[in-house]
């Protein structure tokens, strides 16, 4: 079986609090298959899904060459999110406000990626820290769209991550891109 990957930003474990809160507060562990482990947590860029592994060092290469053009910027934790009904959302996460810098890395990197390896692209981005998914209840839930305060998350690289589904965590960046300090 080829190994499957993605790319994306690794959040720091400082939400660790605001997660187990959200997953006592609306029995998250009780209700989905899917817990992330706290040193999972990550905004997605873009999925790729599988790949052969003659085609990563390109990847790689391409990967760098997207990094070394953008750089370092911060992004803001704002809230808890959902998609799906309220009654019995599909993934619940941590939302990410909106920033033109985010929103263009990821488009570099969809568009690279998706060009090199003959891919779709799609124009829908919601950036989000997945923080429950996969339902196992069919009970009607009650999880409400929450704010909190902004927290800043700085980015300075984003990774390659492959997908080790029969580990936790689950996710290893097997390579590291780096962001050019913004002065």
């Amino acid at each position: 079986m080829q190994q499957h990957y993605f790319i994306g930003i690794k959040v720091p474990s400082t939400f660790k609090d605001q997660v187990e809160d959200f997953k006592k507060k609306y029995e998250l562990d009780a209700t989905y298959k899917v817990i992330p482990h706290t040193e999972d947590l990550h905004v997605t860029l873009f999925y790729v899904g599988a790949v052969g592994e003659q085609y990563l060092h390109t990847l790689k290469k391409s990967l760098a060459e997207v990094a070394a053009a953008h750089s370092s910027f911060s992004i803001y934790m704002d809230g808890l999110s959902y998609f799906g009904p309220s009654s019995g959302p599909r993934v619940v996460y941590l939302s990410v406000g909106q920033s033109p810098k985010l929103s263009a890395l990821q488009k570099e990197v969809e568009s690279t990626v998706a060009k090199q390896l003959d891919m779709p692209i799609s124009d829908r981005f919601t950036p989000h820290v997945t923080i429950a998914k996969k339902r196992k209840t069919a009970d009607k839930l009650s999880i409400q769209k929450e704010d909190f305060k902004p927290i800043e998350v700085q980015v300075y690289s984003f990774s390659l991550f492959t997908i080790h589904p029969e580990r936790s965590p689950k996710y290893e960046a097997i390579e590291t891109f780096l962001l050019p300090k913004e002065y």
